[in-house]
């Protein structure tokens, strides 16, 4: 297949992936300019009227449903190439792994990321679930993750719309059976709480690094499913809290009755731990000490049972009934005088080594909360942090007693003991119309938006920025920061790191040296010589550099290659040239923006003899091609910005 051009418009390049159904491969589309996904149905499946029919299916399904984290369907058709024919699906092309693959690289992952990516997953199914579509082949080989962490869900290979009939295992090619539920695995109908429950298997396998049933054969495994025990993930990595371990049981329940009953639930479950983990495991813990669930009547009878058939003591001829009840009496009052000295002891104990534990404790990761109330957020943030704790303002809340920005209550109260990495979360208060900035250092960009929203703000711009400590693609900060009080809707620029500065490079002044030395100075950072033109110029002598691509200080990625223009030798052209150098010429260039879902941007600045210009300022959308009109002389220099950072430079008549 590679080579060959389908539709005369999609040239394929690669193949990339393989699937139950069809190959995956790498595609150029020539007729919007953009590298696309194109999933081909397997050849000898072409025969069976059956595959062709769930293939196309597949691309119903799936086109029929859009949303961020669901890969989206451009294209459906089929192409004759040497008398075969080919059924094909064109799908968005994901630059990234699949989520195996970055469990298979990283092991268990932290809680928040895990939970963070399950929510992604949860939300596409909530689309499809509203649809009536359920996937059916959860698994971490069907979950796509980009360079910027973000999850889109694939191959609706096995997607059915629900209706009256059964689904059942026979009527479909069905996924990895390690991801199986219950009802899958012996062939009953499927809903869309089968999703629910392989959902819980991986995200038992992100928290683990592995999923919790594996055997010799698939048949094993499905039995697994079924019959064995569901371990929890705690069992595997010690660092799961209890409230994680209950989420990961109730979305794995054996019986579909008894499992989370919709995604949305399995949403808001996911956002409230997210939102206060501490919480959440109290809550989960209050309840396993305080559980009294009553028995079924099986347990009932089994009770019963052990208790009537238990061993009992022979009674001597001469002992009355009366005998018996005055020893147990006695026993009675000897066992509770003795359990009571056992008590006091143990309380005794207990407050020796309290003791002691708390006058040898490390004072150095004691952390105490203040009473922080009336003081302002943005220094009450800085007290935090400082501490390593994280800092959240929970909500903001009008008031005419307070000035704006100043904090009217806390949640751990004072003289909460902490520990590192544990929240701080406060009530803000603000003035009419008015709301406080909240802190989204170091959050992934879709999370920090949805926390600004949640606040009433809005993302006007992004300003990405290099930062050694602030990992790439994650918030360095906003502007205005974090506590100040704005106008409610109002636009915020975010603050984006680019990672850390060591990839790019300051172009040197060549302008006056020879070829060689350019050269030497380029490759001395890294930068490569590019193509050599030459003008006449008096500036500088015969054979030196006149003008450079990339001015002097710009900087630019490692490898790239710097065009020079050096002064010729004068010649009787040179008056020739001048009118038509004069003359302004007409000319396009293209523009790639980050398919990134977000607005971008867009700079272009011409720069002649004459000075230095801004042609173009706008905000693009994501994915688009800008075709720029431009106009300019010979000899005039285009450099072209996206978010502030130069992605192209054209010389005119270069």
């Amino acid at each position: 297949m590679i080579g060959y051009t389908l539709a005369d418009r999609y040239e394929i390049l690669e193949k990339i992936g393989s699937g139950g159904m069809g190959d995956v491969y790498k595609a150029y589309d020539k007729r919007l300019d953009r590298i696309v996904a194109l999933k081909v149905l397997k050849t000898e499946y072409n025969e069976d009227e059956s595959f062709v029919r769930k293939f196309r299916r597949e691309s119903l399904a799936a086109a029929s449903i859009s949303h961020p984290n669901i890969v989206s369907i451009y294209d459906v058709g089929s192409e004759i190439l040497e008398g075969q024919t080919y059924y094909y699906i064109v799908m968005e092309y994901i630059d990234g792994k699949t989520l195996k693959e970055v469990i298979q690289k990283e092991g268990p992952l932290p809680v928040k990321q895990a939970f963070h990516f399950a929510l992604q997953i949860a939300e596409a199914l909530k689309v499809a679930h509203s649809k009536h579509i359920v996937h059916r082949d959860i698994k971490s080989q069907n979950i796509m993750v980009t360079r910027d962490y973000r999850v889109k869900v694939t191959d609706f290979g096995i997607a059915r719309i629900v209706g009256n009939s059964t689904v059942t295992m026979t009527d479909s090619v069905m996924g990895s059976v390690h991801y199986f539920s219950p009802e899958q695995a012996r062939g009953s109908k499927i809903d869309t709480r089968s999703d629910i429950y392989s959902l819980g298997i991986v995200l038992f396998e992100m928290l683990t690094g592995d999923v919790p049933f594996d055997g010799e054969n698939p048949i094993s495994v499905a039995l697994m499913h079924i019959q064995n025990h569901m371990p929890l993930p705690s069992d595997i990595n010690p660092n799961v809290d209890v409230a994680v371990d209950d989420i990961v049981r109730r979305m794995t329940m054996k019986d579909p009755k008894e499992r989370i009953q919709k995604v949305e639930d399995v949403i808001q479950i996911l956002k409230d731990y997210l939102l206060n983990p501490r919480a959440q495991q109290k809550k989960v813990s209050q309840m396993k000490r305080g559980q009294t669930q009553p028995l079924s009547q099986t347990e009932i009878l089994q009770a019963q049972s052990q208790v009537d058939n238990r061993p009992r003591p022979a009674r001597r001829p001469n002992e009355s009934k009366k005998d018996p009840e005055r020893r147990n009496k006695k026993k009675s009052n000897l066992l509770g005088t003795l359990l009571g000295v056992l008590v006091a002891i143990l309380i005794f104990v207990g407050i020796i080594f309290g003791g002691y534990k708390y006058l040898t404790r490390d004072k150095s990761t004691d952390l105490v909360l203040e009473d922080y109330t009336n003081q302002p957020v943005a220094e009450v943030q800085e007290k935090v942090e400082a501490m390593g704790l994280l800092f959240e303002i929970s909500e903001q809340r009008e008031s005419n007693d307070v000035p704006a920005g100043t904090v009217l209550e806390q949640n751990p109260p004072k003289g909460t003991h902490m520990n590192k990495g544990d929240t701080v979360y406060v009530v803000a208060s603000t003035a009419s119309s008015e709301v406080i900035v909240p802190s989204v250092n170091g959050r992934s960009y879709d999370e920090a938006r949805a926390l600004l929203e949640k606040s009433g703000l809005t993302i006007g711009s992004v300003d990405y920025q290099f930062d050694k400590d602030i990992p790439e693609k994650m918030v360095i900060g906003t502007n205005p920061q974090a506590g100040t009080s704005v106008k409610n809707g109002s636009s915020l620029v975010l603050i984006v790191s680019k990672g850390e500065d060591d990839e790019t490079v300051v172009v040197p002044d060549l302008k006056g040296n020879s070829v060689e030395l350019a050269r030497k100075y380029l490759e001395e950072v890294g930068l490569k010589l590019g193509s050599i033109d030459e003008k006449s110029d008096d500036s500088v002598d015969v054979g030196e550099v006149v003008k450079q691509s990339y001015e002097a200080g710009t900087k630019v990625s490692k490898g790239t290659a710097v065009n020079l223009i050096i002064r010729k030798d004068k010649d009787d052209s040179d008056s020739r040239e001048k009118p038509e150098n004069n003359k302004l010429r007409n000319f396009k260039l293209n523009v790639n923006i980050p398919a990134d879902d977000q607005s971008h941007n867009l700079t272009v600045q011409r720069k002649s003899e004459d000075g230095s210009e801004t042609v173009v300022d706008r905000m693009v959308e994501s994915g688009q091609v800008s075709n720029l009109k431009l106009k300019g002389k010979n000899g005039d220099v285009f450099e072209v910005y996206v978010d502030g950072n130069i992605v192209n430079s054209y010389t005119v008549g270069q």
